[in-house]
């Protein structure tokens, strides 16, 4: 499991603002957790996630990642995509629709 600071390093290569090999400055970090926790309550303020954000699933990872990154766009003076929102809530909601190993699978019956 990716600790916050993994996450915020993610963000930051994917916006290009944090090459491979570099050190981020503890600013950058700052506003990339930031985006990180915004993107959790985006995710969890209908109800679609129950789990907290030092707990992420490894499969919501990259859609955190996504998210932030769109969020954090303009901070870093980067252009935000759009279709980064779209993959964010497309894996979420399909990481939240299916079941766990073990989990029974609720069926209705019309």
């Amino acid at each position: 499991m990716a600790t916050q600071t993994d996450l915020a390093n993610r963000v930051l290569q994917k916006l290009r603002v944090l090459g491979a090999g570099q050190t981020a400055a503890p600013e950058d970090i700052a506003v990339a957790k930031q985006k990180l926790r915004a993107a959790h309550v985006s995710f969890r303020k209908d109800e679609r996630v129950r789990w907290q954000i030092g707990q992420l699933p490894e499969e919501a990872e990259e859609p955190y990642v996504m998210m932030a990154a769109f969020l954090a766009a303009n901070d870093f003076g980067k252009q935000a995509d759009p279709t980064w929102v779209q993959f964010a809530e497309r894996e979420i909601n399909a990481i939240v629709r299916t079941p766990k190993g073990g989990e029974p699978v609720k069926v209705e019956y019309f």
